[in-house]
């Protein structure tokens, strides 16, 4: 597991030395990314797709309009990556200049505080906290997006001016995610403003994994027909509502395997697949290998 760890710094994921420490990165993933950690502020946007983070212990299902930060110091990594483009956020908050106290005021900035402590948090002395995951209301996903491939040309042109200009966008950037920072403890993390029969989709998925469901209990929890829910989960998440269940029990499996001595079996029942074998093999297609060697893996 050790060997697998990597340590990047700002100019190792940019690939030069540029004075300006801000850059936009855009990938597409499928499969899985080995874990990592940082020495710089990494804000990640989910624009398409599907993936399982992981990060301090805890799984998360990701899908696109997903928006979350990852402190210096954080060990994480992806797995199950199902045509998932996402755009990584690299900064050094000193970039900020004489604005940077203002701006770490703003509503869910305040993790930017522990910049002065990156290379203690680096060292592994300090562990950082994680931040919650923000869903991207669906009328703002172009915004962001055009935002976002901004950055990343005028990074990549470096016509007169770039250097200043990178800098007012992350600015830009920075406020943009403490709007939708707010909105989310206004809603309590409820997004009203995302197709609501999605939202209630998922968080019937959330509450009922574990039960015997699939795509017709989804659409029937929300009203409407199964083949209508079906095509909108696609234009949505690139995915079927049963293909995402899957995926969703799977990210729960994760986390019993690291945190609990249960065995595989019982873990199966627990996170609804009800067969060994099924789960064996929807396990072993979506991370890689089986989950005894995922286990022994998380123990090393």
């Amino acid at each position: 597991m050790e060997s697998q760890e990597r340590n990047h710094s700002i100019a190792d994921i940019l690939h030069d030395t540029d004075s300006v420490r801000i850059g936009v990165l855009g990938f597409k993933h499928d499969g899985k990314v080995e874990t990592h950690r940082h020495r710089c502020y990494e804000f990640v946007y989910v624009d398409k797709g599907f993936t399982l983070h992981m990060a301090e212990g805890t799984t998360t299902v990701l899908t696109g309009g997903d928006l979350f930060v990852v402190q210096p110091g954080i060990f994480h990594s992806y797995t199950g990556a199902y045509h998932t483009e996402v755009y990584n956020i690299i900064f050094d908050p000193e970039e900020l200049g004489s604005l940077k106290e203002e701006v770490m005021s703003l509503p869910g900035l305040d993790c930017l505080r522990c910049a002065e402590e990156t290379e203690t948090v680096c060292s592994g002395d300090v562990t950082p906290d994680t931040a919650p995951v923000l869903r991207v209301d669906i009328a703002l996903r172009q915004d962001m997006v055009r935002l976002l491939d901004t950055m990343k040309r005028e990074r990549e042109c470096r016509n007169p001016g770039w250097e200043q200009n990178l800098k007012g966008q992350l600015i830009c950037f920075l406020v943009f995610y403490s709007r939708i920072y707010q909105q989310h403890q206004i809603h309590d993390g409820r997004t009203d403003g995302y197709h609501g029969y999605i939202c209630r989709a998922l968080r019937f998925i959330e509450e009922n994994y574990q039960n015997d469901i699939g795509g017709k209990e989804v659409a029937e929890c929300i009203g409407l027909s199964q083949d209508y829910v079906s095509k909108q989960f696609k234009q949505a998440l690139s995915m079927s509502p049963s293909e995402y269940i899957r995926r969703f029990r799977v990210a729960k499996a994760m986390e019993l395997l690291k945190d609990t001595d249960l065995p595989a079996s019982e873990i199966a029942y627990k996170v609804g697949f009800g067969d060994l074998s099924l789960f064996s093999r929807v396990f072993k297609r979506m991370c890689g290998i089986s989950p005894s060697d995922f286990r022994r893996g998380m123990k090393v």
